[in-house]
């Protein structure tokens, strides 16, 4: 893991593959509840709006991850569409999510929109919007 993360910092000439490798390190960062991953790849000021309409910001996200009662076993997206205008990446996919969330089972698919910010050379989450798939 701290070599994915060693790559993901390291400045890279091509914006779109080091965006691809932010996302994917975000994904791993989120199912291992690696917090320290999930402080770098945040932004401060990130937003989160959840498939419930409840909206989080960073602590909100990292205290729930750091719960036991919050453990992803994967979290796998699909279907990624990312568009990077100058030093910002609009990003829409699927994922899927299984594992427990306050201490209840899940198993669930979102559609999720997200903006990533490229500052000082690394990609960061600056918001993230969520939806349930029926």
């Amino acid at each position: 893991m701290l070599v994915a993360l060693a790559l993901f910092l390291t400045p890279s000439a091509d914006p779109k593959a080091e965006l691809e490798a932010a996302t994917a390190a975000y994904d791993r960062a989120v199912s291992k509840a690696d917090i320290p991953a999930l402080d770098k790849l945040l932004l401060p000021g990130v937003v989160f709006t959840t498939a419930t309409g409840r909206v989080m910001d960073k602590k909100a996200v990292l205290a729930m991850l750091a719960s036991p009662e919050t453990r992803y076993e994967s979290v796998e997206s699909d279907q990624v569409n990312r568009k990077i205008t100058g030093d910002i990446a609009i990003e829409t996919g699927r994922v899927r999510v299984r594992g427990t969330r306050q201490g209840k089972p899940v198993n669930e698919t979102q559609r999720y929109t997200d903006v990533w910010l490229r500052q000082d050379g690394r990609w960061q989450l600056a918001a993230e919007h969520t939806s349930l798939v029926p």
